[in-house]
């Protein structure tokens, strides 16, 4: 509910926002597995918007007021649970996923750039 500490609206300069860290699901995936009702109150939460998961939650994610936002590659890379770093309280399969550079899409770098520049997370040259 809106009395959630972990909601964007909650967040204070001093503080770090991130769609997920090494041992939750990526953000594609962890929305896939939401039930109806719980998708339907993020959305009216985040308001209208046509921008596809994972970037609606990097999008939020940037605009925060947090000091610093950290966002897993697996979201920048759009990429569904299969990839996810880790789940806690299991011993195999664990830490095998791996950036490569040739993953990178020239969308999801000019995307990222041109959200830095508008929630001013960068400096221009």
């Amino acid at each position: 509910d809106a009395d959630n500490p972990y909601l964007p609206h909650q967040h204070c300069r001093d503080s770090i926002t991130y769609t997920g860290t090494h041992d939750n699901n990526t953000s594609l995936g962890w929305y896939h597995e939401l039930d109806d009702a719980t998708r339907h109150h993020m959305h009216q939460y985040i308001g209208p918007s046509d921008e596809a998961m994972p970037w609606l939650l990097i999008r939020v994610a940037l605009k925060s007021v947090s000091q610093l936002a950290v966002i897993p590659m697996q979201d920048l890379l759009e990429l569904g649970g299969e990839h996810r770093m880790n789940v806690p309280g299991t011993m195999e399969d664990n830490w095998m996923w791996q950036f490569e550079w040739n993953m990178l899409s020239e969308y999801c770098s000019g995307n990222l750039s041109a959200l830095n520049k508008i929630y001013g997370r960068i400096i221009d040259e």
